[in-house]
């Protein structure tokens, strides 16, 4: 059961990094609209992504910060801990609840978490359900997803091939899309679009910039982790705002290259999404089409709870017309990042456990023995902590 808790310890402390981590970002993203959103849109990817990087790091940053603690190359007056921070103001007189209820507060999450773990009756048992199910349903979807990608990328046609990357025809295709394999990239173009070949030179240098981006890895890498954290909203909003952004950095990219009109690459999306949305509405290949892990030109299916393909589209031509997006120098994104960085790993090891019994907390267990021994109604029943 000790493997078990520290497993399901790890899970929580992850997801509420991430929580911390979105509402970084989204703090971020108000202060690049304050400043009237001229951030480069593939600075704003590169700070996104960055950002979940450090978030996956954070754990193993956190178990060094205490192995080094505990080995005391770190000074004990270093310790970054949320709960030895609040028994250190408990004493101190800055919270005024009774000992008994601070105790047991500081220790809900170690009774839920057994509760969960132990099968529980009631609350723990439902959770633990919940959480299995969850997992079994958006795992079964994951490998569903990924069957039904190989299937598509079977029943098209081999038409060219540039190093790793096969150019596929698909009669079934609505929209142009990426995907890979273990080695090689796949860019699927519907094969109507090659009596266009205006907008089919524009749609390639669009997904050839997607597999530049590293976006396809980055979608498949986010869907993989969709069935660990299907529970927390804070995915999804990261999931949104990966969307956004790596269609506008890679719509930013397209056009500022040399020999691309804006007004043609505009009206290529425009041309694409009506074509798209036409084979939509005759249901043509919706099932093999719909939920793959791949990155397309643009979405042409409305999706629960977010914005429709029209408005997505929309946002998507007015960020092209709005020019004059700069790149600050690495050493200037460099200091803007790192209150961010700071903020994630102080959060990582703020939420762990602390590793043993400090003065505080024997302090803290005095004063609720001595509480106790104050009410002589209780003598005959409760025993003082050790």
């Amino acid at each position: 059961m000790t493997l078990l808790n520290q497993v399901f310890d790890l899970y929580i402390d992850l997801n509420i990094t991430l929580a911390i981590t979105a509402v970084v970002w989204l703090s971020v993203k108000m202060m690049i609209a304050r400043f009237g959103n001229k951030l480069a849109f593939s600075v704003q990817l590169g700070l996104l992504n960055g950002l979940f990087a450090i978030f996956a790091l954070s754990p193993f940053v956190a178990l060094a910060y205490q192995h080094l603690l505990v080995a005391e190359v770190v000074p004990p007056v270093m310790s970054v801990n949320l709960s030895d921070y609040a028994v250190s103001q408990y004493l101190r007189g800055g919270i005024a609840i009774p000992a008994e209820d601070f105790q047991s507060l500081l220790g809900l999450r170690a009774r839920v978490t057994e509760s969960i773990l132990t099968l529980a009756p009631g609350f723990g048992i439902g959770v633990a359900l919940f959480l299995l199910a969850g997992f079994a349903y958006f795992a079964t979807r994951l490998v569903t997803s990924f069957v039904r990608l190989h299937r598509m990328l079977s029943a098209c046609h081999s038409w060219r091939r540039l190093g790793n990357v096969h150019l596929l025809l698909s009669d079934w295709a609505l929209v142009p899309f990426s995907a890979r394999g273990l080695t090689r990239h796949y860019v699927v173009i519907p094969s109507d679009l090659l009596t266009e070949s205006e907008d089919l030179k524009l749609v390639l240098k669009h997904e050839f910039q997607h597999l530049r981006q590293g976006d396809v890895a980055w979608e498949i890498g986010l869907e993989l982790l969709r069935p660990l954290f299907f529970w927390n909203p804070f995915f999804y909003v990261w999931k949104s705002e990966v969307e956004r952004l790596r269609e506008l950095a890679c719509d930013q990219k397209v056009t500022e290259g040399n020999g691309v009109d804006l007004k043609s690459y505009c009206m290529c999306l425009l041309r694409a999404a009506q074509s798209g949305l036409r084979k939509r509405q005759d249901q043509i290949a919706r099932e093999q089409s719909s939920g793959i892990a791949a990155v397309a030109l643009l979405e042409v299916q409305d999706r629960l709870l977010r914005r429709s393909p029209s408005q997505k589209l929309r946002r998507r031509i007015e960020a092209l017309l709005d020019t004059g997006k700069f790149r600050p120098h690495w050493s200037v994104l460099s200091l803007f990042a790192l209150p961010m960085v700071a903020v994630i790993f102080v959060t990582a090891l703020s939420i762990q456990k602390p590793s043993d019994w400090s003065q505080d907390r024997i302090m803290l267990s005095t004063i609720i023995n001595l509480d106790r021994m104050d009410r002589p109604t209780n003598l005959l029943g409760e025993r003082p902590l050790r």
